[in-house]
């Protein structure tokens, strides 16, 4: 016998036979003690499944490219169907006091219900990527025009958020259940919103938090995620909605078997023994919840302490990947010259250096791609704000970026390293081009000896880091 059905099955130390079923909150904890082995399950199953979806809505978003989300979200969602359904079903199962092992449960459900659940994860994943690819636009076409979205626009996002996360928890609150007769996937789940709207759009709000906090708060957010980031809000939606899918479904609940013996007269010892004993039968999972809890959060408020946003973020494009030395020299060399731009007590200057070039010849193929996509996403978000070029030509022929931020005349505004006695005269070291280290290259001198116009700053803002560099950059 299986420790979950042990533990199911043990009446409580001191617990009448016609103990009253807990409601509420009682009633959640309860679940979370008796069942926690599977909800921890369930969950570790619903990250993985929905973890494609997670990286490819993501990557379409970031790139801003409305074909690859669209793609990504469709693909993929056919895996966060079931993943949602299988959270439903666990949930619902745990209500109704359910004494089957969980995963030869889960297999089952997927076994009945795959191809309902891959449309209804397919359709709901891609509108969510639309969602998301909408809400990046909107900020970007904003950030550009220099104003912030006003508060009418994020009403209607979140609107449409809601909305989605409602009817998303509804579908897969009703799409495991067994119905006596064919209905379609809407018309189940409008049945319980018309039943009880202010329980379906409560459920809805549950979900919306848990997940959307889950994904502000990305990355720090990973140990939650994997332990409760699922599960915990989908069991409150499931519980709210339980009484409407009891009325409108018949959904039963089977009662815990007690013992009927009669209680034999107890010493005040014995009795405050018990009760002790009790109390932990009913809690020992409370109890380890809020352990993980409290290691859950304590992660998560470290990771957002303890990260120190940087005050400049300077990208550094280069043919060949630049030393790790040299990288932390240059940060370190900009952050004498910059001042503590937001305010966290911390001058921090970030340098990202991507490889690439506009001769594939003078970079390997990998680290051509993954400098190309690298410096598609900072453009996308702006995350750079200063650009040291070694091929400013290249650079814009291949992007566009430099006309697009500095104007037709751009050529003219950029600012030439070698004309900055500050930063051409840092000592940056130099790196082996020769596995026995006889031959070396000065970092300074590289893009000197095979750049027509070597090493270029381009501006997308005016920093105080500017002005303090040998007195000032001109503009």
């Amino acid at each position: 016998m299986s420790i979950y059905n042990a533990l199911y099955g043990r009446d409580g130390h001191g617990v009448g036979p016609n103990e009253p079923e807990k409601k509420g909150f009682a009633r959640f904890c309860q679940m979370v003690g008796r069942d926690l082995g599977q909800l921890l399950g369930t969950n570790l199953m619903v990250c993985v499944l929905c973890l494609p979806a997670a990286l490819g809505v993501s990557l379409g978003v970031t790139l801003l490219s409305l074909p690859l989300t669209v793609a990504c979200s469709a693909i993929t969602g056919l895996l966060t169907g079931p993943a949602m359904v299988l959270l439903a079903d666990c949930a619902l199962r745990s209500l109704q006091n359910d004494p089957s092992q969980w995963l030869p449960r889960a297999k089952q459900t997927l076994a009945a219900h795959w191809k309902a659940a891959c449309g209804f994860g397919c359709i709901g994943t891609l509108v969510l990527g639309l969602l998301c690819f909408v809400s990046a636009f909107v900020f970007e076409a904003a950030a550009q025009q220099g104003y912030y979205p006003g508060l009418a626009v994020l009403v209607f996002l979140a609107l449409d958020f809601l909305v989605l996360a409602v009817l998303g928890t509804l579908c897969a609150a009703v799409l495991p259940l067994q119905v006596p007769a064919p209905d379609s996937l809407l018309r189940r789940a409008g049945r319980l919103l018309a039943a009880a709207p202010a329980r379906c759009v409560w459920a809805g709000v549950l979900m919306l938090a848990g997940i959307g906090g889950m994904i502000l708060l990305f990355p720090v957010s990973i140990f939650w995620a994997v332990l409760f980031g699922f599960w915990l809000p989908g069991l409150a939606a499931m519980q709210t909605l339980f009484p409407v899918l009891r009325q409108e479904y018949g959904v039963e609940v089977r009662s815990i078997p007690r013992s009927t013996a009669p209680d034999k007269p107890l010493t005040a010892q014995e009795q405050k023994k018990r009760s002790r004993a009790n109390w932990w039968y009913y809690n020992w999972g409370i109890v380890a919840v809020a352990a993980m809890v409290i290691v859950g959060v304590a992660y998560v408020a470290h990771g957002l302490l303890t990260t120190v946003d940087p005050d400049y973020t300077v990208a550094v494009v280069t043919a060949e990947a630049l030393p790790d030395e040299a990288v932390q020299r240059l940060q370190t060399a900009l952050a004498d010259y910059a001042e503590d731009a937001n305010g966290d007590g911390a001058v921090v200057v970030q340098v990202n250096n991507y490889t690439w070039s506009a001769d594939a010849a003078l970079t390997d193929m990998n680290g051509q791609m993954a400098g190309a996509t690298q410096m598609n996403t900072d453009l996308a978000n702006g995350e750079s704000k200063i650009w040291i070029l070694d091929d400013p030509e290249g650079f814009e022929q291949a992007y566009g970026a430099l006309s697009e931020k500095l104007g037709a005349e751009w050529q003219t505004k950029l600012i030439p390293w070698r004309s900055q006695p500050a930063l051409s005269g840092l000592e940056l070291g130099s790196y082996n081009t020769a596995a026995d280290g006889s031959q070396t290259v000065d970092i300074q001198s590289r893009s000197i000896r095979k750049q027509k116009r070597p090493s270029v700053l381009f501006l997308f803002m005016w920093y105080s880091i500017h002005r303090k560099i040998d007195g000032g950059i001109p503009p």
